[in-house]
């Protein structure tokens, strides 16, 4: 109401003569008030998140997801989504098997699953979130054409949650996952915890968080592979860039303030 009184208290006469004509003093105030607002971008439909192994891009593109009811692609999710589909398709079948083999999936056929749900959640007035998706820049390039195709090249904002190397191989060796619930928990390896504190199923150690592979997914998913992807999306005018050293929270305060 203080915001509103200042305008009242120095509103114009009853009728005032304008250049085009003549406008009610209600009119000029109510014109004056809407002058002073900001302008509000929508959001973007196509929001990509970059970042390397344990920045929390995952978390964050849950949190945008579910706030706004936005699709949440991660090309992972999807292959193991499979395994409980009926009726799949030949691409599909062949992306199963070789994800049971435990081989890289053809880009092709990464492809295939995530621009089909693209269209899916576009067609139902959704936008998605692209966690993970794009590990180099010939995938980036793929991803920018089909957005170009189907009009969406406008609608895409790149977020880097920035993360120095050595914290993200700390955060993944120092993490376990809960047995029972799913739920990953950082642990402090002074005073490491032995069960879940949303369930209390007991924790576990992933595979892939182990020192030895930890090392090597930050040699291969870290910054150094990163930056020709994050330079392609700055190039492009839409990468945007989040301090992932801080608090969940605050990295989500921070990202809600770019979106």
């Amino acid at each position: 109401m203080a915001y509103l009184s200042h305008f009242f208290a120095f509103s114009p006469p009853p009728e005032r003569t304008v250049r085009y004509g003549r406008v009610s003093a209600g009119r000029l105030i109510y014109l004056r008030i809407f002058a002073t607002l900001p302008f509000i971008m929508p959001m973007k439909k196509i929001i990509i998140f970059l970042g390397p192994p344990g920045s929390g891009k995952g978390t964050q593109a849950k949190i945008i997801a579910e706030k706004y009811n936005y699709g949440h692609l991660s090309t992972g999710d999807l292959l193991r989504a499979l395994q409980t589909k009926k009726n799949l398709t030949a691409e599909e079948t062949t992306a199963l098997a070789e994800m049971k083999r435990g081989r890289l999936v053809a880009d092709e056929l990464i492809y295939e699953l995530v621009f089909k749900e693209i269209d899916r959640y576009i067609a139902n007035g959704q936008g998605v979130v692209l966690d993970g998706a794009i590990r180099n820049v010939a995938q980036a390039k793929e991803y920018q054409k089909f957005f170009e195709q189907k009009k969406l090249d406008s609608e895409v904002i790149a977020i880097e949650v920035a993360l120095p190397d050595a914290e993200s191989f700390n955060r993944l060796a120092n993490r376990r996952v809960c047995s029972a619930c799913g739920e990953i928990v950082p642990i402090d390896p002074a005073a490491p915890a032995t069960t879940c504190p949303k369930c209390s199923g007991e924790f576990v150690t992933r595979a892939d968080d182990v020192p030895a592979v930890v090392e090597k997914r930050v040699r291969e998913q870290g910054n150094v592979p990163l930056q020709p992807i994050k330079d392609f999306y700055k190039k492009l005018g839409v990468l945007k860039v989040v301090d992932g050293t801080q608090t969940i929270q605050k990295v989500d305060q921070d990202v809600q303030k770019l979106i």
